[in-house]
């Protein structure tokens, strides 16, 4: 495919995001339980607060993409509903954001996933590209990458062009000789493709593979694109 550089998605694609964030959440309820007022976590729970993060993306939509500034005023409002005042809120919020996020970055790759990336990496310039806000260049894994691009220094997310018009501009290389590899159909391959990028459809997810049709190559474990490249 003439490929130049490589763009990686990072959440179920370099490793299983919704263990890591269940992880995350659960020391994050932890730690306010044993800072906060007992009356105002006595109704707390992961479900209760994934319905006030509902509200709060229904009634600013503009900052859905943004999963920093969500999961915050979440928890913001989350307070402020029990009885907090705005200070007391923005504190508590505060903490349980700074644990969350400190836990959030506590990764656990897919199999050989640090293995492929260190070959790729001594042949291509690597960068990532993520709706998430997982704080790449931060982990281990980091040292294999160029940069990592975060919607939430965006104005839209994927699919939406411009993350991968920043990415390719950074590479310095022409759209087309840039691969993304994600696992999203929508997000990643659909995405990338409109934005002039090759595509790697990672269907970790065991997903239809007519999701994946119009990528360039697919493959069913990271590792898998070393025989490609």
């Amino acid at each position: 495919m003439n490929i130049k550089a490589i763009t990686f998605d990072l959440d179920n694609t370099l490793w299983e995001t919704d263990v890591s964030i269940l992880n995350a959440e659960q020391v994050m309820q932890a730690h306010l339980r044993e800072i906060a007022p007992a009356a105002w976590m006595a109704d707390f729970s992961l479900e209760t607060f994934r319905a006030v993060r509902q509200s709060v993306i229904e009634s600013a939509p503009e900052i859905a993409h943004n999963l920093t500034v969500v999961r915050r005023e979440t928890l913001v409002r989350w307070f402020e509903q029990q009885g907090a005042n705005r200070d007391e809120a923005e504190h508590m919020a505060g903490e349980g954001f700074r644990v969350f996020y400190h836990a959030r970055q506590q990764v656990d790759p897919y199999p050989l996933v640090e293995h492929t990336l260190q070959h790729l990496s001594a042949r291509f310039p690597l960068a990532a590209i993520t709706n998430g806000n997982a704080d790449l260049m931060a982990m281990p894994l980091g040292r294999y990458f160029q940069f990592s691009l975060q919607a939430s220094d965006f104005p839209k997310a994927k699919p939406d062009p411009v993350m991968f018009e920043e990415a390719i501009r950074r590479l310095n290389v022409a759209p087309h000789a840039c691969l993304h590899v994600g696992d999203d159909p929508d997000h990643d391959v659909t995405g990338a493709r409109n934005a002039g990028l090759k595509t790697a459809w990672v269907n970790t997810r065991q997903l239809s593979p007519e999701l994946g049709a119009h990528a360039d190559l697919t493959v069913t474990q990271i590792h898998d694109l070393l025989e490609h490249l």
